[in-house]
Order: structure tokens, then sequence, then C-alpha cells
């Protein structure tokens, strides 16, 4: 079985567009979307939906009643999801990927 694996690390340069004109090439193979965050090959080839399973990921990041605000949780997350105030640290839900 040959396969055709289409990666980048940044978002935005075409990955999809391109899976997507290779499998509408090749008529009748197996294509899967392994995109975490947007998983939306679907959009551009309608495939027929065989089954479907529910995914729960990992919880999003709480601020918790232990919070002493020293401010290790905004230095250590990659994401730089989030961020630290004297008084307060907020969490964007949009950029934490749930890692712990």
């Amino acid at each position: 079985m040959k396969k055709i694996v289409i990666i980048s690390g940044k978002g935005g340069t075409g990955k999809t567009t391109m899976a997507a004109n290779f499998i509408k090439i090749a008529h009748g193979h197996v294509a899967i979307d392994c995109d975490v965050d947007a998983a939306n090959l679907y959009i551009l080839l309608d495939p027929s939906i065989k089954k479907k399973e529910t995914f729960i990921s990992g919880a999003k990041a709480k601020v918790t009643g232990d919070c002493i605000n020293c401010g290790k949780c905004e230095e250590l997350c990659r994401f730089e999801a989030i961020t630290d105030s004297v008084t307060d640290i907020k969490i964007d839900k949009l950029k934490c990927e749930s890692c712990g």
C-alpha cells in the first residue's frame, strides 16, 4: 500500500487543499484528516459518513482556589493561553490545548 502524507506545523499553507486534490485524483482510496484542531477536509470532499463516534478531549485549564498568583502557569504555557495580571489570571479558551 502506498501512502502520501502532507504535514506542516504552520497553518494556512494549503495542506488541506493539496490533500483534497490528491484524493480527487485517487478515486476510491481512503483519506484520513488527522488535524485535531480543525479537521475540515470533509468540507472540500463531501464524503458519506459511515460511522460517528463521540470524541472527548482533555479538560480546559481552570484557575482553582489553590492559585497564589505566582505566574508559573503563564510562564509554562507554550500556547500563550494564560495571561497573568496582578489580581486576575485569564485563560483564553481558544488558545488552550488542554495539556494540563
